[in-house]
């Protein structure tokens, strides 16, 4: 029981230095960080101390660990592992209507966002994103495949929003929202309608009055809400 608090405790510091030198700008982005044999005697530490620290730094998305190639610091850019948001909300993954209110209120300013850094680039995906979905059969795609479909558009748009706060909100949205969304889409009638209401979506960011896209956006979540039996 005591070797366990120790064992703990140590690497809870290995934890806290580790994580420092990443938030103090000791370590850079894309820079390998130490050896786990290094680290422990650095430490004064067991390696499998060491190797547990590194873990759960991964877990919250601080460092990126390459099998047989070492641990890096993540970019600031990097997705949230999605492990990581399901284990800090574990306890409201029920909670719907709650996840329906951040959801619209993250999502719309994300689209919102995008639209004010519309570019050539931009464009020309947010295109190729709606003719996908007008092609799409939706009686054969499955509700797993559409779900991945519009994470990954979604995904894109976060990107390209040029808020990068408002990028990882979106991806804590997404990832609390992908079992519900997944059961709602199993039904053909619902994945006929998220094509729908995403494609104006997406119409609308193309187009140059900002109203339009708003418009846009509130129908499509009163659709969700519709689909949610939220009241």
């Amino acid at each position: 029981m005591g070797n366990e608090i120790n064992k703990t405790t140590a690497s809870d510091k290995v934890i806290e230095s580790i994580a420092q030198m990443i938030v103090s700008g000791e370590v850079k982005p894309g820079e390998k960080l130490l050896t786990e044999r290094a680290f422990a005697e650095k430490y004064k530490v067991t390696r499998s101390c060491v190797r547990e620290a590194i873990r759960a730094l991964a877990l919250i998305g601080m460092v990126n660990i390459h099998p047989g190639g070492g641990t890096y610091v993540a970019d600031n850019n990097s997705d949230i592992p999605e492990e990581t948001v399901l284990w800090m909300y574990h306890q409201n993954l029920n909670q719907f209507d709650e996840i329906y209110t951040a959801r619209e209120l993250i999502e719309t300013e994300v689209y919102l966002e995008c639209f004010d850094q519309m570019n050539e680039e931009i464009r020309n995906y947010v295109t190729q994103a709606r003719e996908e979905l007008l092609n799409l059969n939706t009686d054969t795609i499955t509700g797993i495949q559409m779900e991945h479909l519009l994470a990954d558009i979604d995904l894109h748009i976060g990107k390209y929003c040029g808020n990068s706060i408002m990028n990882k909100l979106l991806q804590t949205t997404l990832a609390l929202r992908k079992e519900l969304s997944i059961k709602i889409l199993s039904l053909t009638s619902s994945r006929e309608s998220a094509v729908l209401y995403r494609c104006k979506v997406l119409t609308a960011l193309l187009q140059k009055d900002k109203k339009v896209l708003k418009d846009a956006l509130k129908r499509f979540f009163m659709n969700s809400e519709k689909e949610l039996n939220i009241k």
